[in-house]
């Protein structure tokens, strides 16, 4: 599988929730930074919600990409870690209220996030992609879309790309998911399919397709990093520096490889 530069999205905190989080920001009693958590456990959250980054498997254990990371960084990091679920719509605001010292759940950065929380560096990136058969060497860029037929997921954003970027040089189809998508690439009833990369990673995980990524430049894609409270210098310094360690020593890789799919790499 391809190298993939342009990755998955997850949907914007409401602007209440953002405005929530600020309020709660500001009163907060409890804000800790690395030497307060050394001496106690590292709170860290997710939605437990969002397969394969966190969820609850079948024996009743939250697992997923996010708890392996969250895992891996504190073990580097010399901290117990307890990990535990909130509702997505409220989790930043619990966050910026000082319920939990960080977010590792997949966490868009976006600007209005930005001013409730600081963020990591970047763990990985995740967007739109552009898939085709095994075999079909006519697609290299987006003006290769011309005269084909386009597949896309109704009501997501590669939908919406598709839609806005066709212009009429090429014949979109939609359709209600992605397994009737991947079936119409498969047997040659589209030639091209867009989408949000990762669900594609964990299908060519789980399924034998002959399908391709195809690099066609830039696509919209999002940054997912660590949020923690509002000026917590020493623990945003020991995450960034086991987000690096993690990945020089094949750790990353290894979590990559075990819930997204082997010879992915993230940006």
């Amino acid at each position: 599988m391809t190298k993939h530069k342009n990755p998955f999205h997850r949907p914007l905190v409401a602007a209440v929730t953002v405005v929530g989080a600020l309020a709660l920001a500001s009163v907060s009693a409890q804000a800790r930074d690395l030497p307060a958590i050394q001496d106690d456990v590292f709170q860290v959250a997710n939605s437990g919600a969002y397969p394969p980054f966190s969820y609850v498997d079948t024996a009743g254990n939250l697992v997923g990409f996010d708890v392996d990371i969250a895992e891996a960084l504190a073990d580097r990091m010399g901290v117990d870690v307890n990990i535990q679920t909130s509702p997505w719509n409220g989790i930043v605001a619990a966050l910026a209220g000082g319920r939990f010292d960080a977010c590792i759940c997949s966490m868009s950065v976006t600007e209005e996030r930005e001013r409730a929380v600081d963020f990591t560096d970047s763990y990985y990136s995740s967007g739109l992609s552009v898939w085709v058969q095994e075999g079909n060497d006519e697609v290299n860029s987006i003006d290769d879309f011309a005269g084909k037929r386009v597949g896309s997921t109704l009501g997501e954003t590669g939908n919406q790309w598709a839609t806005e970027n066709s212009n009429g040089q090429w014949r979109n189809q939609t359709f209600q998911g992605l397994p009737d998508m991947l079936n119409a690439l498969t047997t040659g009833r589209i030639d091209v399919m867009i989408a949000d990369d990762i669900p594609v990673y964990v299908a060519l995980n789980e399924q034998d397709l002959a399908i391709k990524q195809v690099d066609v430049g830039e696509l919209p894609s999002w940054p997912a990093a660590i949020a923690i409270q509002k000026n917590k210098p020493e623990l945003k310094e020991a995450l960034n520096t086991a987000l690096a360690e993690i990945r020089e020593d094949g750790t990353y890789q290894e979590i990559v490889d075990r819930w997204i799919g082997e010879g992915v790499q993230f940006d």
